[in-house]
């Protein structure tokens, strides 16, 4: 963990470097600004985020039921069990998200995860300060097993490089546009679902969908037109983001077909759970810059 911080934070690092001059002026300056950072958007967002859920929750909830009840009547199908299960399940975890537990298990697991998070800080920072030294050992441990490893390590570096860079602007435009969208229908909670859809592009195409759901059921109840609109615009949006837009964030190198990406969820989900998930596209741009430089110094033989 510690390892993938300092990794993820070394192509600013050496950004701020080209200014500053100095390694550990910039490592300052980037850790600091970045926890500053974090501190003022949870101070900020966390109060947001709960009124937010609040207020969205009823709006979720006449969602079922209208649902519910256009089922019963135009498809003679009673779906009420299943649309009371989904309000209890949403209800308790409002619950659990507004009311402050403070029994010892909680808070011996929060004192637990601070102090997880502040070894996994320190050790990225001494990792970010001795990055070029770790950087040259690898290499040459690689060296050690194969002459031709520390090349593939090499590629495999600038394409994920590419690839964090990629996925960053790629979740703004997720967020920012699906914000647009409901933002134009009047949808009270048009920024959260914006800051949900980006968080979710983490998981590419099943997230962003989870989201537009979320929205849908959301706003249900504004009416016919809204809804109509509402449809038209997360269609437009559902091909022009990932078909039009992210191809041309991503570049060629790390570019992967939909049907590798869900393979590789579903994989990573059955394996490592949520986890998995989440680390699928990494892996796969490692494996596939990993055959691309193999096939390159192993060329296959032309037919006489």
């Amino acid at each position: 963990v510690a390892f993938a911080i300092a990794y993820v934070l070394n192509p600013l690092i050496e950004w701020v470097q080209k200014y500053v001059k100095n390694r550990g002026l910039s490592l300052i300056i980037v850790y600091v600004g970045i926890i500053a950072c974090l501190i003022l958007i949870l101070s900020l967002a966390i109060p947001l985020v709960i009124n937010s859920v609040t207020d969205l929750y009823p709006a979720f909830e006449d969602g079922l039921i209208f649902i519910s009840r256009f089922v019963q009547s135009h498809l003679g199908c009673n779906i009420s069990e299943i649309t009371t299960y989904i309000q209890t399940e949403a209800a308790k975890l409002l619950q659990d998200m507004t009311v402050i537990n403070t029994t010892f298990d909680v808070l011996n697991s929060v004192i637990v995860k601070i102090g997880n998070g502040l070894i996994y800080s320190i050790l990225a920072i001494y990792m970010s300060i001795k990055f070029d030294s770790i950087r040259i050992a690898i290499n040459h441990f690689a060296g050690k097993f194969d002459e031709n490893l520390p090349v593939y390590l090499k590629e495999i570096n600038i394409s994920l490089i590419e690839y964090i860079e990629a996925f960053a602007l790629s979740a703004l435009i997720q967020g920012l546009t699906t914000a647009f969208v409901y933002l134009v229908i009047g949808h009270p909670n048009w920024i959260l679902l914006g800051i949900f859809s980006a968080i979710s592009s983490v998981i590419p195409y099943v997230g962003p969908i989870v989201a537009n759901l979320l929205g849908i059921v959301t706003s249900i109840t504004m009416g016919a037109t809204k809804l109509i609109i509402l449809f038209v615009l997360i269609f437009i949006q559902s091909n022009v983001v990932p078909y039009v837009i992210q191809p041309k964030i991503y570049s060629s190198k790390i570019d992967l077909s939909i049907m590798w990406v869900l393979f590789g969820i579903l994989t990573g989900s059955t394996l490592f759970g949520a986890w998995g998930m989440i680390i699928a596209m990494p892996i796969l741009v490692t494996i596939k810059i990993s055959y691309r430089v193999y096939r390159q110094h192993n060329p296959q033989p032309k037919n006489a």
